[in-house]
């Protein structure tokens, strides 16, 4: 943990905060004792808004770079993929927030396939605009970064809703109203000529008030585009778990149905939360997608017609002629499922089998949730969230010990067919017994005496 000293130093090189801003923070933040002086000034920047959570563990760590792209100010980090890293950022003019894809600087120095494909995602992100779709607002280069300013979407994937432990798999008639979005997202980028050829839950966002929007145009191409080298025979161009199985073959090949395919995937996993081909290697999966049909989706999920389940089939039929051709074909089938009577007067009750959609939260600003820990010593970053509910929990959290119960005494069992049916029964037994022994004991008598006669 760097010294306050050092924390000015590094913050004064990173202009993020203003001298009127740090001397302000500096007059309530006190600065001994010297060892968590600079991270009680750090929590000071975050409360009075100068500084994000991000930015000051950055600075703390000794980053005073980075902070800053072209005209916007970075934020925090949103995630990573395979073509850059996503941030969060505001636009400095107005306020806008965005998200920012930058293509790490070391893949845009080696030049080739990286910056080629960069740039080509570039270009066709602008061609689509539509509402289901993550718009692309402009696109720039600050020295050798390069990045794309895109539509920032707040909500969580289709992979987190169902598979975070709260979620699960979706009710037919929610995953019908959400796909049905999805669908018009779809059908704009196929209408100006785009194939995503990565469609899969991670890159389908839910947002707050249940909306549908497709993210990631990295590995689209035009349907009548030629790629050249950027497409090469026996490259998977892809996610293994959702990519059609000419798409796996060829990349060039994947077309509309390709999307669909992939559609029908997707659409399987949110049904049975894990993906038609579960488990095993790259071989394995290629195999599989290419040659083995899934589990029937009414088998491995509760509450699914297999009239619906048929649809999904249809989506994921191995050849591309068999399958939906367009967008269009497949909502004329999938509306009708988006009405809970349809569904109910199939399964009755079992139509409620699995949980009900919930659209994520409205995000909070992540300064809201989170604050330096001033602990002895220590710089880390705490969630609020890890201190848990201030709801009283649902039993008391101490019980009583439970009374002693009074030992029970039982019978030993009489050998089975000599079971006594009333007390007269269990008398005349007893006097038999007795009546017996002492006509044994007679006998006895009577044959000792005979012998003493004898003799």
């Amino acid at each position: 943990m760097p010294g306050l000293d050092q924390f000015l130093a590094n913050l004064k090189r990173s202009r993020l905060v203003t001298d009127d801003d740090l001397a302000r923070a500096r007059s309530t933040a006190p600065e001994e004792p010297a060892t968590d002086a600079a991270v009680r000034l750090a929590r000071t920047l975050i409360a009075q808004g100068s500084l994000t959570t991000y930015q000051a563990r950055k600075v703390l760590a000794g980053a005073t770079r980075g902070f800053f792209l072209s005209e916007y100010r970075i934020l925090r980090s949103l995630g990573e993929g395979g073509m850059g890293k996503v941030y969060l950022a505001v636009r400095g003019s107005d306020g806008l927030r965005v998200a920012i894809k930058v293509l790490p600087p070391s893949k845009a120095l080696e030049g080739g396939q990286a910056l080629a494909r960069f740039r080509r995602e570039m270009d066709l992100s602008q061609r689509a605009s539509h509402p289901n779709l993550a718009r692309t607002l402009g696109v720039g280069q600050d020295g050798n970064v390069h990045f794309m300013i895109l539509e920032y979407v707040p909500g969580d994937s289709l992979y987190h809703l169902v598979k975070h432990p709260k979620g699960g798999p979706l009710r037919v008639t929610d995953a019908a109203r959400y796909f049905l979005k999805v669908i018009d997202g779809l059908e704009a980028a196929h209408a100006v000529g785009l194939v995503h050829r990565d469609i899969k839950p991670s890159n389908l966002m839910v947002t707050p008030d249940g909306d549908a929007r497709i993210l990631d145009l990295g590995l689209a191409r035009l349907i009548d585009d030629v790629e050249g080298s950027l497409t090469r025979h026996n490259v998977v161009i892809g996610t293994l778990d959702y990519a059609s199985p000419e798409q796996l073959g060829d990349a060039a090949r994947a077309d509309r149905r390709s999307d669909l395919y992939s559609l029908g995937c997707t659409l399987y996993f949110a049904l049975a939360g894990h993906p038609p081909f579960e488990g095993g290697d790259v071989v394995n999966k290629i195999f599989k997608q290419r040659l083995d049909d899934p589990e029937p989706l009414e088998r491995v999920a509760r509450g699914v017609p297999a009239a619906f389940a048929a649809i999904v089939r249809k989506l994921m039929n191995k050849s591309p002629a068999d399958r939906y051709q367009t967008a269009g074909e497949l909502r004329l089938d999938l509306t009708r499922w988006a009405d809970p009577a349809v569904v109910h007067s199939i399964l009755g009750a079992e139509a409620d089998a699995a949980r009900a959609f919930r659209p994520p939260a409205p995000e909070v600003e992540d300064d809201d949730l989170r604050m330096l820990d001033l602990s002895e010593g220590s710089g880390s970053v705490v969630s609020l969230r890890d201190f848990g509910s201030a709801e009283s929990p649902a039993a008391p959290m101490h019980r009583p010990p439970m009374p002693p119960r009074p030992a029970v005494v039982k019978p030993r069992p009489l050998p089975r067919g000599r079971q006594p049916s009333s007390l007269q029964d269990e008398t005349r037994w007893l006097i038999l017994f007795v009546v017996g022994t002492i006509g044994f004991g007679l006998l006895i008598v009577i044959i000792a005496a005979f012998l003493h006669w004898r003799s």
